[in-house]
């Protein structure tokens, strides 16, 4: 288990025993990874903050069933994904046909990057992999995978094709399986 995890696992315990205070702490380590869950799994991406408003709900109501011996981030990851279904399934009814399908195609192109995404250690690994990227690659993957921009979209912000900025974002990815790996 990592650092990361063993803190946030101490975090979760404190607050499971009646220490309230850990939870603002517990906040402000985790948030910003949830976020990065939250927009990952959403189709409307603008829907990430609710999400992880809802995820530190559902902590604090279910802290109890909280297994001390278990990783904690993953089980507050398992939260945050469930939470971004209930969105998709609440909200993707006002998305039409065709942005919907537009979206199932996006998600299917994200297969390398749910691949790096496995396990806590991973998604620890990666946002560090990402901070050692080139400030271009890093607002690439910031714009694709974060923000939810379409490779289209991107294209037409940096005068590029689609396919272009896809095999871009093909060869940072490919440089981050080699920096997780090493």
């Amino acid at each position: 288990m990592s650092v990361y995890a063993k803190e946030v696992n101490e975090y979760l315990s404190a607050i499971k025993h009646g220490d309230k205070a850990k939870f603002k702490q517990l906040f402000e380590l985790v948030s910003p990874l949830l976020l990065g869950v939250a927009r990952y799994y959403l189709v409307d991406k603008s829907y990430c903050e609710d999400v992880v408003s809802e995820v530190f709900q559902k902590i604090n109501l279910y802290i109890d069933s909280y297994d001390e011996s278990k990783d904690g981030y993953n089980w507050i990851c398992r939260i945050t994904e469930n939470i971004a279904y209930n969105f998709n399934n609440k909200f993707s009814k006002n998305l039409d046909n065709a942005e919907s399908d537009a979206a199932l195609r996006e998600a299917a192109l994200m297969d390398d990057a749910e691949t790096l995404m496995d396990d806590v250690e991973t998604r620890v690994d990666l946002f560090r992999a990402i901070d050692q990227l080139d400030a271009e690659s890093r607002e690439l993957i910031n714009q694709h995978f974060f923000l939810g921009k379409s490779f289209k979209e991107i294209g037409g912000e940096i005068h590029l094709s689609k396919m272009g900025v896809k095999k871009k974002i093909d060869k940072i990815l490919s440089k981050l399986k080699i920096f997780i790996e090493n």
